[in-house]
């Protein structure tokens, strides 16, 4: 349909013969396919132009943008590279913050990849340093090492900058990204070799890693490869996601049934630890916020502020099993859950002395009250809530 409103002549006189209102809806149609004709071509020309220049242009301006492709056209393709520096730097530098944050965050909540990923963002984030203090020789070689890794991480073992069998498949019909921003396009292009040493200022990674690209190191290199960046690890989140899903329900396959504990104390059986954790901070934010506003804790969030989607969408099952109880006099709520491991999670909130004191449970029973044996000291965690 949309296909054919794209090549759509905008004569339409004829659907009225089909029925009334159908020439109306029709012209709604043709209008959203030249709309959609002018992306899709709008895209081609931004690969076509600024993708062999080695940009990958996903989230820099579109006016930005579309400057530089006219300089490009014009012949002043270094007046255009310059322009679209400018994009990560200065104003632009939330892009460059932006992709160390999401590098931080892609392992979670694996107790492996975690911390693995916390430190590729440490990497970055010091060659975010480097790119804004003009040490383009350090931000380079920086970003070209976590580009590497991180497709080897989420492709078990594929690579960024090979051109062996080895090499990593960047284009998924599913994710727009791969597309529009060229990423097989520049993976070729920062994967070529240099075979002799030169001073020509190329993007080659062999170039630079083997000491056979001498003039590497300029600001538009390194904002072009900060925009490579930002595009693999837009490419790179849903397969990170993969990633520790399946490694989640492996690890929890493995452990199901254990009384086993880990060095930290936490139990290895972990089974809807993260699910239930997760929408129990949710109720007692949420509960914090409702009290601020009426003086009292609501006896209602469950069940009643938040039904049974709320619940799903985070990872519980539909009959979710979240308890609630509130003092009488409104001054104290807690909200807890056995999960399918047979662990029981809590949390307790207390106003207390014009503060909320917030406490946790993690033990084989339900807690017996506001004041029974268990709850952690105030804002204490238990392992099983680290």
């Amino acid at each position: 349909m949309i296909n054919a409103a794209m090549h759509s002549t905008g004569d339409t006189k004829w659907f009225s013969l089909l029925g009334p209102g159908i020439e109306d809806d029709w012209q709604q149609v043709v209008t959203a396919g030249a709309e959609y004709r002018r992306t899709v071509e709008g895209i081609e020309t931004l690969l076509t132009k600024l993708v062999p220049r080695g940009w990958a242009v996903m989230t820099m301006q579109t006016e930005a943008l579309e400057r530089a492709m006219t300089l490009v056209e014009e012949g002043r393709g270094g007046e255009a590279d310059d322009l679209l520096a400018d994009q990560w730097a200065g104003e632009g530098a939330w892009r460059t913050k932006r992709v160390c944050d999401r590098v931080r965050v892609m392992g979670v909540p694996d107790p492996e990849l975690r911390p693995l990923f916390e430190h590729r963002a440490r990497l970055l984030r010091l060659a975010k340093v480097h790119h804004e203090a003009g040490r383009y020789d350090a931000s380079i070689p920086l970003l070209q090492a976590q580009l590497e890794g991180i497709v080897i991480d989420v492709t078990s073992g594929k690579k960024f900058f090979t051109k062996s069998k080895a090499k990593a498949d960047l284009v998924d019909p599913k994710r727009l990204v791969s597309i529009e921003a060229g990423l097989a396009a520049l993976q070729a292009t920062y994967g070529e070799d240099v075979k002799q040493t030169q001073a020509g200022g190329s993007l080659s990674r062999h170039g630079v890693a083997h000491g056979r690209e001498l003039a590497y190191d300029t600001r538009v290199n390194s904002a072009k490869t900060w925009s490579v960046m930002d595009a693999l690890v837009e490419w790179a989140l849903p397969k990170a996601r993969e990633l520790v899903d399946q490694r989640k329900a492996d690890r929890q396959a493995a452990n199901a049934g254990s009384q086993a504990v880990d060095d930290n104390g936490k139990r290895v059986d972990d089974r809807e630890f993260f699910e239930t954790r997760d929408m129990l901070r949710l109720l007692s934010n949420s509960a914090m916020g409702h009290h601020r506003q009426r003086g009292h804790f609501r006896d209602d969030l469950v069940g009643g502020v938040y039904g049974d989607k709320d619940f799903t969408k985070r990872g519980l099952p539909a009959v979710h099993g979240v308890q609630q109880a509130v003092r009488a006099d409104g001054a104290e709520v807690i909200y807890w859950r056995e999960t399918i491991s047979g662990r029981v999670l809590g949390i307790a909130l207390r106003w207390e002395g014009g503060a909320f004191v917030e406490r946790y449970w993690a033990a084989s029973v339900p807690p017996d009250g506001f004041t029974s044996d268990g709850w952690s000291l105030p804002w204490e965690s238990p392992p099983d809530w680290a």
